[in-house]
């Protein structure tokens, strides 16, 4: 028995992408705001940790600029926050940060009723918030994400 597989990266020409590679991901995060002021206020009710997870996948393409504009026309119709990705040769705009596929699928479906298309589940590295009580010390020694 013989199994071949590929790399995608080895299909695909990088000089092809119409725009540069990002250094970071660019992320649209309602959870702080647009503010520095905002997100440094935010960090004394909030503790922050990563872990697997799920996000929905939304839209894709290879310019970075279409990707840009659907974001614009979503992010005022949606409430989570939105993540711009890139993996070459595309450009993904991912959505919310679930804990369980099921909590991922229930989105989908309400977002599916709502008109939106194209959606689908993909696993992530995902952020999680935990509100932190400031008047209790005890509740931020026994906190673990």
């Amino acid at each position: 028995m013989v199994i071949l597989s590929q790399d995608s990266l080895y299909w695909f020409d990088m000089s092809t992408v119409i725009d540069k590679v990002p250094k970071t991901p660019i992320i649209f995060d309602k959870h702080f705001g647009k503010s520095n002021l905002e997100i440094i206020d935010s960090l004394r009710n909030y503790r922050i940790s990563t872990r697997d997870g799920f996000r929905l996948q939304i839209y894709e393409s290879s310019s970075a600029n279409q990707v840009k504009l659907i974001l614009d026309k979503y992010k005022n119709n949606l409430s989570d926050s939105m993540y711009i990705i890139f993996e070459a040769p595309l450009y993904k705009l991912h959505y919310g940060n679930y804990v369980t596929k099921n909590d991922a699928d229930l989105i989908k479906k309400t977002l599916i009723k709502k008109g939106y298309k194209n959606i689908w589940i993909v696993k992530s590295r995902i952020t999680q918030y935990s509100a932190i009580n400031q008047d209790n010390d005890s509740n931020r020694k026994n906190y673990s994400p």
